[in-house]
């Protein structure tokens, strides 16, 4: 007999019923006044979205574009219109104009939610029709923004609710789980999954490294999704040590390469068998994980593949040995779906490669060398060099322009622009330049001001040639 299908919805209504008066989900402020949610409080204003959000048009066949920061809110517009049906796609609240017209243009038609005009009166639940669906912005090499449609839609086997990823990443059910990501980022995966885990969700609405270890002791936090950048800020909180993080039985971090030394650190205080590191993408193509005491065994890996799912290949086609440098391809994988438009991905005898560079060991342990492309990684988020460029070459004081990244001692790597100007002009007004037209993690944290760019005779920049120390 088949097992009975429940969608994310149903799955809140569920737990509602099983312990109306426990507390769901936390929202911590940097200061102020925390507000929560018990499960019972949740059903109920999720009812109101969805009630709310229909009143507005909204259907099963709808996109909703989720523009609100991390904290209850987020939360009641996203299940509200999951109750629905709809397909949601988050993004960055704190996106410039210029970047919210670009996601537009590639979501196509959709709902904006970026304020509470949308919130209903109505407490009683609809009857869900349609396909909870999510989807991620993400953007190719030249920065134009795609959307990736998430694999798996927001439903579950009524006696099956953690996933593989789940079970290679220490997690269960019932969980305390703190959530630091960005909505726009994997703090949505994290978020909604652990709400279908029925776990105690506590959000930090802003990553404040000295309240992190506070929250994990106060609330007992067991399970955490990370990225290295954040790792690193912590290890400059005083006394981190001295804070009781006995609770955490799973670390999970990914999205970027994490410093051996950082990595060493958290073993160390953790303990190995608490900390968890995986490499996949927003394609989603496949993955690999490593637990900690795997990774003192093979320092610097991203994880063993099971049954030969990936390949590594050389510029011809040809697989690589041990030790060898080759291009990763994942086997079994289905090309990314995308809401609108978006370019096939690389593939060799039914592998799919999202253009990472890397080598095996004789064990069959991965470890990444580089990436094809020019895409940054700064604290775990993707930064494209070419939406950079544009905006600076609109400045009529920017005769050309070129954006790479240089090493960052808690970012990992950070923007750093090399402008050769048309006319005397201060870095200052670049600098607000692009903070007027670019969301805050994208604006250089460094220029230099330069007389020509390294390019070929076809006009090509040579992006090997860019360097550039951080001031």
């Amino acid at each position: 007999m088949q097992p009975a299908r429940i969608t994310i919805g149903s799955r809140i209504a569920q737990l509602a019923a099983e312990h109306p008066d426990r507390t769901a989900v936390v929202s911590v402020p940097p200061r102020g006044e925390r507000a929560a949610l018990t499960w019972a409080e949740l059903e109920r204003d999720t009812n109101r979205a969805a009630n709310g959000l229909a009143a507005l048009g909204v259907t099963a066949d709808s996109t909703v574009a989720i523009a609100l920061p991390a904290g209850l809110d987020h939360v009641r517009a996203t299940i509200g219109a999951w109750k629905l049906g709809a397909l949601v796609i988050p993004i960055d609240s704190a996106a410039s104009a210029r970047e919210l017209d670009a996601f537009r243009g590639a979501i196509g038609d959709h709902f904006l939610i970026d304020s509470l005009d949308w919130y209903g009166d109505d407490p009683l639940p609809r009857e869900v029709v349609g396909t909870p669906r999510s989807a991620s912005l993400t953007g190719g090499t030249t920065g134009q923004p795609r959307v990736i449609l998430r694999s798996k839609p927001w439903v579950y086997d009524d006696d099956q609710f953690l996933s593989a990823s789940d079970l290679s990443h220490g997690v269960r059910e019932g969980q305390v789980q703190l959530v630091v990501l960005p909505m726009y980022h994997a703090g949505f995966g994290a978020l909604y999954q652990g709400f279908a885990l029925g776990h105690l969700l506590v959000i930090m609405e802003r990553f404040v490294p000295s309240l992190w270890p506070k929250l994990v002791a106060e609330y007992g936090v067991q399970h955490v999704r990370i990225v290295p950048a954040y790792l690193r800020m912590l290890l400059d909180v005083p006394g981190l040590a001295d804070h009781d993080l006995s609770s955490i039985e799973s670390l999970y971090h990914g999205a970027g390469p994490c410093p051996e030394h950082v990595k060493r650190r958290w073993i160390g205080l953790l303990g190995p068998e608490r900390v968890y590191e995986d490499y996949g993408s927003q394609e989603r193509v496949g993955a690999v994980a490593i637990r900690g005491d795997e990774w003192l065994a093979h320092p610097g890996s991203v994880g063993r593949p099971a049954d030969g799912a990936i390949r590594l290949l050389d510029e011809s086609g040809e697989p690589v040995g041990p030790g060898e440098i080759g291009e990763i391809y994942f086997r079994g994988a289905r090309q990314p779906q995308y809401v609108g438009t978006g370019a096939k991905l690389a593939e060799r005898d039914g592998h799919l490669s999202i253009g990472d560079l890397g080598r095996l060991d004789a064990d069959g342990y991965l470890y990444l060398a580089d990436r094809r492309s020019s895409v940054l990684n700064v604290g775990g988020q993707n930064i494209y060099p070419a939406e950079i460029e544009e905006v600076l070459s609109a400045h009529p004081g920017v005769a050309d322009v070129a954006v790479t990244g240089v090493p960052h001692e808690y970012l990992g790597q950070s923007v750093h622009a090399l402008v050769v100007p048309a006319a005397p002009i201060e870095v200052s007004e670049l600098e607000d330049f692009c903070r007027a037209n670019l969301s805050a993690g994208k604006v250089p944290l460094s220029f230099a001001l330069v007389d020509e760019l390294p390019r070929r005779t076809s006009g090509k920049l040579r992006r090997d040639q860019l360097t550039g120390p951080i001031r």
